[in-house]
């Protein structure tokens, strides 16, 4: 997950030097996210269904093999067309590998400790916020940003080294329809969720995506000060991972979503004041990953929960949301960018986290109805608050 995320989130400091020398617009040059992030959301349900029956340790050998030839390709590409197909290819590696890591970790771990296990997962990718991405930030600066992407697929290939001899031999599953996953959308309560999910990306990335940009040409800072810059954002997200895998333990997650989301809208408001300044900046972007990233673990705790023994398909169809949002993001911050308005990306981003608050509230609302004429609750709604032992298989 640490290569995942570093490749993930790179782009949005590389734009810059990525676009000038392919001659692209920086609106065109964020599409390069968009095509990881599309295919990653297409990907997710289709590919978990064909490999479902795989041992899950062979399979995320197997996958980070072809995320490490995609990178490769992206280092080498001679023109966008080229680098749009790679970005392909390791969204494709990379949809299977979270979503397979996510299962993995919820199957081998006691209920009690599923929100501390699915944080120790993603703290993976945060930790790419916070070391991975400046550091590819810093070779792409030193060299070139084709060197960047040759980092990552080193990565990839270092991680190979170590999963065979860590991770156990975990059994497949029998095989399970594409519709059949799919269908788990039709669970109650998971529509809502998704879409909480989706839009609370959608807040984060619109910014995000073209954060490289905003730092460049609103606060005034150089290329070494990016690099710091993003650190302190990286610093922030593993502290709210880790933070909110222990709060996903401790609280009812749907609540603490409530809270988590509503803060997160302020911040993005209030980054949006203080990009001028360079200090306020830091500041603002180490609380924004801190309230992001805490997030997380509570959406995917909840998803299990809803879900019952449907819950690896719900992750599945969470993990496309996600990059369902992020597409939209990179769409949607390249309309701002291109009408020259790179400084109101914040507030963009402020009102998708409060249409993501209003989202949990409705299929909130919807269960609390709901249950007052239910009969019997039956596996695929298991209440939020009381995780069972089928959750975890």
């Amino acid at each position: 997950m640490f290569a995942i995320g570093t490749d993930l989130f790179i782009v949005s400091g590389l734009l810059p030097a990525l676009g000038h020398d392919l001659r692209l617009s920086v609106a065109a040059a964020g599409q390069t996210a968009t095509a990881f992030a599309i295919t990653y959301a297409i990907a997710a349900p289709v590919l978990a269904s064909v490999t479902s029956r795989v041992d899950r340790r062979t399979l995320l050998i197997a996958v980070l093999l072809v995320f490490a030839a995609g990178n490769a390709l992206s280092a080498l590409a001679p023109n966008f067309e080229v680098l749009l197909i790679s970005r392909a290819i390791t969204g494709a590696g990379a949809a299977l590998y979270a979503a397979t890591a996510s299962a993995v970790a919820a199957r081998i771990t006691s209920p009690e400790r599923r929100g501390w296990a699915l944080a120790i997962v993603y703290a993976g990718m945060t930790s790419a916020i916070a070391l991975g991405v400046p550091l590819g930030s810093a070779i792409g600066s030193i060299g070139s940003w084709r060197w960047a992407f040759g980092f990552v697929a080193l990565l990839a290939v270092a991680t190979v080294l170590g999963v065979w001899p860590s991770i156990p031999s975990v059994p497949g599953a029998p095989g399970v329809s594409v519709g059949r996953r799919l269908a788990a959308i039709r669970i109650k309560r998971a529509p809502s969720a998704l879409l909480t999910t989706a839009l609370w990306i959608l807040g984060t990335f619109t910014v995000y995506t073209y954060l490289g940009t905003e730092l460049e040409k609103v606060t005034g800072a150089g290329s070494g000060e990016r690099s710091w810059l993003l650190l302190l954002f990286g610093l922030g997200s593993f502290a709210g991972v880790m933070g909110g895998g222990r709060l996903a333990d401790r609280v009812d997650p749907g609540k603490g979503l409530i809270a988590t989301l509503t803060l997160l809208a302020v911040v993005l408001a209030g980054f949006g004041l203080v990009l001028h300044s360079l200090v306020a900046t830091a500041a603002g972007l180490a609380l924004w990953g801190l309230v992001h990233w805490s997030s997380f673990p509570l959406m995917q705790h909840r998803l299990l929960t809803i879900g019952g023994g449907d819950g690896d398909m719900l992750l599945a169809l969470n993990n496309s949301a996600v990059y369902v949002g992020q597409t939209a993001a990179a769409v949607i911050g390249g309309l701002v960018v291109g009408a020259g308005e790179v400084g109101r990306l914040p507030y963009v981003g402020a009102a998708c986290e409060v249409l993501a608050v209003l989202a949990l509230l409705a299929g909130s609302d919807h269960s609390a109805r709901s249950a007052r004429w239910a009969g019997p609750v039956s596996k695929s709604t298991v209440p939020e608050t009381t995780p069972t032992s089928s959750d975890a298989s």
